[in-house]
């Protein structure tokens, strides 16, 4: 099956028309394609093919369409325009760019300043997909640090502008996150009533999988990602699980690692010993916020935290050990759980 889009669709409409639609037996249906800059994954329930591609579709289209507007990658997205606009002119924005800054001031308030949606200067500063011969000088720091600041953005209803220029907004640390629970409730929309979300990673889902007793859920040891999962874990129905860590996307240099978390109080990657975070959550949004301000708070004030959160449980890597949650539950991963001939694929939750 391929999604039939029009020839004059954006780029990333084109890349996701060849997406495949497998079935994978007792009613199940498999789609794996690339977006937002991940291996992305839906695996559900449906009745029969028409059903399936018709949900399938929509829920491409409404990817493509996401991405082509929030993507601080392409030039035409909202967010560059906003960020071209910075100090200079507003930027008009529609409901759902609205909700995209609700999200992101819930989650500056939430994780007390540890999520700054304007922190991509530090990001740019700190790249950790480039060659670093020298680290950030201390004036290099302070330079991204001053255009950093989310109570110097300016909304009105229906526009935006960021207060000087230079300042830059990246929905990169939510809109992943939100486009998974966008996606399980168009599911409820379109009647799918069993089905898991993985868009890189991060992952919801609602109903059961063919087998029954929830989804299974790998999480790996940031000592030997590569290698096996160390635990697994079982969401049920209505769940969603977020990992973050600085053990994949780092840089080295003499010798130390720096991973691409930030902590925007001191400009600088985090570097408390916490090296992942995974987090269980009613919403994939509250997960990923959580596990990312864990890397930055770290250890057990990080623990402490999530367990006054209503409704989430998780673990943490700190110093070599493992640290969880009173709630939190590990389960042993059922034989051929990562073996992709059978009809549950691999789930592993990618950093955040």
């Amino acid at each position: 099956m391929s999604a039939r889009l029009a020839t004059n669709e954006p780029p990333i409409r084109k890349r996701l028309e060849g997406a495949a639609l497998l079935d994978v037996g007792d009613g199940y249906w498999e789609v794996g394609f690339r977006a937002l800059g991940s291996e992305c994954e839906l695996f559900y329930a449906a009745p029969d093919r028409n059903t399936a591609e018709a949900f399938c579709v929509s829920a491409l289209d409404w990817l493509a369409g996401f991405e082509t507007r929030f993507s601080r990658f392409l030039p035409d997205s909202v967010v560059s325009q906003i960020n071209a606009n910075a100090g200079v002119r507003w930027t008009e924005i529609d409901q759902q760019g609205e909700l995209m800054l609700d999200i992101c001031d819930d989650c500056h308030v939430t994780t007390r300043g540890a999520f700054d949606a304007t922190s991509l200067p530090l990001s740019l500063l700190w790249d950790w997909k480039r060659k670093h011969d020298a680290l950030p000088t201390e004036a290099e720091i302070a330079a991204a640090k001053h255009l950093v600041g989310w109570s110097r953005v300016k909304r009105e209803p229906g526009r935006i502008m960021l207060r000087d220029k230079g300042m830059m907004l990246d929905f990169g640390g939510v809109g992943k996150e939100f486009a998974v629970d966008c996606l399980i409730h168009l599911a409820d929309f379109h009647d799918i009533k069993h089905i898991m979300v993985d868009l890189g990673g991060d992952i919801a889902v609602l109903g059961e999988p063919p087998e029954g007793g929830g989804w299974y859920v790998g999480l790996e040891d940031p000592a030997a990602p590569d290698e096996n999962c160390y635990c697994g874990i079982r969401l049920r129905s209505g769940g969603a699980v977020a990992t973050s860590g600085d053990y994949r996307r780092c840089f080295n240099h003499d010798g130390l690692t720096y991973g691409h978390i930030l902590d925007c109080r001191t400009g600088r990657p985090v570097a408390n010993g916490t090296r992942a975070a995974s987090v269980i959550a009613p919403s994939c949004v509250l997960a990923g916020l959580l596990s990312t301000s864990a890397m930055v708070v770290g250890g057990m004030e990080a623990i402490r935290a999530w367990q006054l959160t209503p409704g989430v449980e998780g673990c943490l890597w700190s110093r070599g050990h493992l640290l969880e949650t009173r709630g939190f539950r590990r389960t042993v991963l059922p034989d051929g759980w990562d073996d992709d001939s059978t009809i549950s694929p691999t789930h592993t939750p990618a950093l955040t």
